[in-house]
Formats: C-alpha cells, structure tokens, sequence
C-alpha cells in the first residue's frame, strides 16, 4: 500500500471512529426536536426607548436653541410665565402703534453623537453546522441588537459623558437639574410626585411618566391601594367581591394622567435611589420636549471576515436631546 492510500484509509479510520451509529429498526425516524430558535433567557423589554420620538440629525454634532420661559414682572401679572419675555400688559398699543416687546431668551445647546453598539463574530463552523435548523448568524445579529437597545435604554437613565471614557451621552438623570426634589433619605409619599408635577405644570410643562425602581414602584402601589381603601370604605362598599393587590400602570394624579413605569435601571442601593418624572409628549417647535437625535438608526453593517469567521457591527450612532428641561423633574436620595 502507498503512502497516499495509507492516509486515505487512516481518515476513513478517523471519521469512522467520530460517528456514533443507533440500530433503529422497528423505530419511527423522526427529525430531531430542535427549537427553532434558541431561548433568550434575558430582558428585552425598553419602555423609555420605545416611547421617545426619534428624528434623523445630520453633521458631526446635534445642536439646538432651547427657548426658556420668562417670568413676567408686569404690575398685574408678575410671576406669571410667557414665552417672548413680553408681559401681557405690555402687549396691548394704541392704534397705529407698537407693542413694548421683548426679546425671548435662549439658551445654546449642543451634545456630540455616541457611538454605541456590539459585534458579532460567527464562525464558519458555527454557521455550517447550524444551517439546517438556526440561522446562528442571524439569531446572533437579533440578540446583539437587542443588547444594544438594552445599552440604550440604561444609558437614556444613567448615562454620563463626564465618567469612564467620557463617550457615552448624558440620560435623564444627568440632564435633569431643574424640579429636583431631595428626599434626605425618607421613603418615597405620593404627594413627593405631585409636588414635583406642579413644580413641571407651573412652567407650562405636563407631567406624562413617572419612572422609578421596582423598589419604589412596589412602594407606590402600596400607597395608591392605601388611598383607594380608604376612599372605598368612606363609601360604605364592601371589598368582599375584590381581588387583593392592585398594579399601577397609569395613575390619574391632580395633574393629569401620568405612566407609571419600572426600571430595572435605576437601583435603589445605598439610599441613593432616584424617580424620574418627564414630559416627553409635549411637541414643541423643535420636536418633543425629550426626544432621541439619530445620525444613524440602530443598523447591521458586515465587516471583513476574521479568519474564518463573520464579523457584523451592530450600532447606533445617537444622542437624547431634552428640548425642555424646565418641564422634568426628579426625586432624589429615595430611602426605603
């Protein structure tokens, strides 16, 4: 036997021995009960994401003019808040005349768009071998994707461009410097929410969501279901009929209908838990009062093989850009 032949029949050999055979006579051949796509056994839900107005930016950075509310010091009307700095009173002239107006303020603002994504790396291999049942690169891009508005959605709470390597953008949290209740520590009370909602209403702002940690979230349901009781048993009802417990979606607050929403993302550790009470609705000249500046939507782009692997960038290049911070507010220092 030649050497050629001697190493054709040792690869026989070889794959001979990394097959497992099973007699099935007598047995139905069924195919093999292989999910048809893996279980993703982590959260996928995004509540801020989903419910902010996106619109397209354009240039290497987003620039606004945010118009700010003027308090009128008018002999009739002072403390009052209109937009042109023009007092009422000084909006009414003679005929033929003018009226005694004044210029409105604004403030400049910029913010530069982040890059933020994730790769996916899938090699040959893998895609081979899964390509009679899964997909595995395209159930990859779907979990990175995923992942990415996770990222997003942490980020639109806690980002910070001053931590770290200074790359992410300013969330919520950090862009919120006007309405700031400090709670020193004391457990969250529903009139801590309404003080900060008529704070937002005042400015001519409407309190649309209230966002908090499930910490907090089960501590509001526990005193919106106190204040129902009581208002019950003032009528003489019976609770016989009721379910117990009570979960707040929507709570109707003296001002106005409001979201109640729970963030895994804001953690209530070391008594330095925080509530987010936003206006995001509210369309202004330049878009929503809160909304998300996109240079490029969330995207798969594929990129040159590693090796022998595929490689995808998986990525968003965006900013959130708070058109009114007057109409936010936010509770800080939430103890439990």
């Amino acid at each position: 036997m030649n050497y050629n032949a001697q190493i054709v029949e040792q690869a026989i050999n070889d794959i001979q021995k990394a097959i497992s055979s099973t007699d099935v006579s007598g047995l139905l051949l069924v195919r093999e009960d292989l999910q048809a796509e893996m279980a993703i056994m982590a959260p996928t839900d995004t509540p801020l994401r989903n419910r902010f107005n996106r619109i397209a930016g354009n240039g290497k950075a987003h620039a606004w003019y945010q118009l700010t509310p003027t308090v009128s010091t008018g002999a009739d009307s002072a403390g009052h808040l209109f937009l042109g700095g023009t007092a009422p009173e000084q909006g009414f002239f003679e005929k033929g005349g003018l009226p005694q107006a004044s210029q409105p303020n604004y403030k400049f603002r910029s913010a530069p768009y982040t890059s933020l994504g994730d790769t996916v790396n899938v090699s040959f291999f893998e895609q081979m071998a899964g390509g009679t049942y899964t997909d595995i690169k395209k159930h990859q891009v779907k979990v990175k994707m995923l992942n990415v508005a996770l990222m997003e959605e942490w980020a639109i709470i806690n980002g910070d461009s001053s931590t770290g390597t200074g790359l992410q953008f300013d969330g919520l949290a950090k862009q919120i410097t006007d309405n700031v209740l400090d709670n020193t520590g004391s457990p969250l009370a529903l009139s801590d929410i309404t003080t900060v909602e008529q704070n937002i209403v005042t400015v001519g702002g409407k309190p649309q969501a209230v966002v908090m940690s499930y910490r907090d979230l089960q501590k509001f349901n526990e005193l919106v279901l106190g204040s129902f009781y009581r208002l019950f048993q003032a009528g003489a009802g019976t609770m016989a009929d009721i379910p117990a417990g009570i979960s707040v979606t929507r709570w109707l607050s003296p001002f106005g209908v409001v979201d109640v929403i729970g963030s895994r993302y804001i953690t209530p550790d070391a008594g330095n838990a925080f509530i987010l009470v936003i206006d995001d609705k509210t369309v202004l000249e330049d878009g929503n009062a809160i909304q998300m500046v996109d240079l490029m939507p969330l995207s798969s782009i594929d990129l040159a093989l590693l090796q022998s692997a595929y490689r995808t960038l998986v990525a968003e290049f965006t900013v959130l850009q708070l058109t009114a911070e007057a109409f936010q507010g936010k509770i800080i220092n939430v103890g439990a």
